[in-house]
């Protein structure tokens, strides 16, 4: 194995230790700095006698903190969780030995809490070493264990090993093209499996992560560091156009933007190429298969999401099972080099989308002849409306579009006649009667048989909408 993403950090700050590693809107943080917060983070973990694999949750808010511990627990071989706060995983009945958290975290009976502060990161410059310790070199070790809860809001856990993470940050070379860039702002937070890939891979690259809070920090970012690589998800890309439709900033520094976590439409593709970059690469991926395709948007067609990265294998199922051809439109199915697995083992029976060796993301598509990979919709969330079948991304991207609407959800309800019918929620910026949207939809082409006004739209940190969430709690 050529090494954790924390080796790479040491390596860095041995040859470059005044480059910038992390940006924060308030702080700069080079390699130098972040190898010697690795070094004193040690100290304190081997004093807290935590055998070699066992679990330590990290809920650190400060970004800086939070990777200079992870990449600690790296080369110690502790396996490390993330998460906003020890009570999102407390109820999982994961083997966490430890949790690491700031001052003001509550205390939860029964857990060992240690109080992360400033004296950790504290102490007198030493020697950077060139060796790893051996806690990191088993490749088959489990390094990393992400929280996949996707649009259900059932969390799962799902354990990656030694060198599927070191996979993952590679395969990043391949999806958002390493030598063009030297800045990369990521929206999407550490908690998550993208997010923490894509810190990870930037570090890993001698690279500088920026860090953004808000799409109005993201922006403001952009154009004060010049920052030339942008990751946010869908959603998040919807905000940062909104945000600069009402008060442009710079991004002329920008050159690509890489965008996954739902389907992008070119309408707002459109809109981020002409308000932020042209350049726009889209990736298809779960927190269970990591990356599975990806491509340039403007060479994509037919709905395709980008072409199938090399190792990996995809295959479209049709209601009996049987392999579909290509150009059939069925269930996806899904296998990579570089898969998680359940967690803890011997739990795949919780994990329904694990099967026969495969994995099930839920997802209907297809596969083109040239190999690319088109996705239509989630096979639960699809909606097949008088016979012709939606994707609820393409009924929200058309609704969006009236001035009167900030957000909004599609899914499909049964009308009076037992047919299927689309249903739309919307958070208004301004009043809007059902009726005016329903004839307004018309007149785009789109039936819309009933709107529901709600305050907000449900949607996990990446952005994407908890649709079985807020369907269960509008038609109850």
């Amino acid at each position: 194995m050529a090494g954790s993403f924390a080796e790479f950090i040491l390596f860095h700050a041995r040859s470059e230790p005044a480059k910038p590693a992390i940006i924060l809107v308030d702080r700069v943080t080079t390699y130098g700095m972040l190898a010697q917060g690795m070094l004193r983070v040690e100290d304190r973990l081997r004093a807290l006698a935590l055998p070699a694999g066992e679990l330590v949750c990290v809920t650190l808010a400060s970004p800086i903190r939070h990777l200079i511990v992870a990449a600690a627990l790296f080369r110690l071989g502790l396996p490390v969780v993330s998460a906003a706060r020890a009570s999102d995983v407390a109820g999982l009945g994961l083997p966490i030995r430890a949790f690491l958290h700031d001052a003001g975290e509550p205390i939860v009976p029964g857990l060992r809490q240690v109080l992360v502060n400033e004296a950790w990161f504290a102490g007198g410059d030493r020697t950077i070493p060139a060796s790893r310790p051996d806690g990191s070199t088993d490749p088959d070790a489990i390094c990393r264990i992400e929280i996949s809860s996707g649009t259900t809001g059932r969390p799962k856990a799902i354990s990656l090993t030694n060198r599927a993470f070191e996979q993952r940050q590679t395969v990043c070379y391949t999806t958002i093209n390493a030598g063009a860039w030297n800045r990369l702002l990521s929206l999407p937070g550490l908690n998550g499996a993208w997010g923490f890939v894509l810190g990870a891979h930037a570090l890993r690259a001698g690279r500088t992560l920026v860090v953004a809070e808000s799409p109005r920090d993201a922006l403001d970012m952009i154009s004060l560091y010049g920052v030339d690589a942008l990751a946010a998800s869908i959603q998040q890309l919807r905000d940062m156009v909104g945000r600069h439709l009402r008060s442009p900033v710079p991004c002329h520094s920008l050159r690509v933007t890489f965008a996954s976590g739902g389907l992008l439409s070119p309408g707002l593709a459109q809109q981020v190429q002409a308000r932020l970059c042209s350049h726009i690469v889209v990736q298809y991926a779960s927190s269970e298969m990591g990356a599975t395709a990806a491509g340039p948007f403007d060479d994509l067609a037919d709905g395709a999401i980008g072409a199938i990265l090399p190792g990996v294998e995809v295959e479209v199922v049709g209601d009996e099972g049987a392999i579909l051809a290509a150009g059939a439109e069925g269930t996806l199915r899904i296998r990579t080099p570089w898969a998680g697995e359940p967690y803890p083992p011997g739990t795949a029976a919780g994990h329904a989308g694990f099967r026969d060796g495969w994995f099930y993301p839920g997802d209907r598509g297809l596969i083109t002849p040239a190999g690319r990979l088109a996705v239509s919709g989630r096979d639960s969330e699809v909606i097949n409306s008088g016979g012709v079948k939606k994707a609820p991304e393409f009924v929200e991207e058309v609704v969006l579009r009236h001035e009167s609407v900030a957000d909004a959800a599609a899914f499909g309800v049964v009308g009076a006649s037992g047919v299927a019918e689309i249903a739309v929620a919307v958070a208004p910026r301004a009043p809007i009667d059902e009726r005016t949207l329903i004839d307004w939809c018309r007149r785009r082409g789109l039936e819309v048989a009933r709107v529901f006004v709600v305050d907000q739209i449900p949607r996990t940190p990446m952005g994407k909408i908890r649709r079985d969430e807020l369907k269960a709690k509008l038609l109850a």
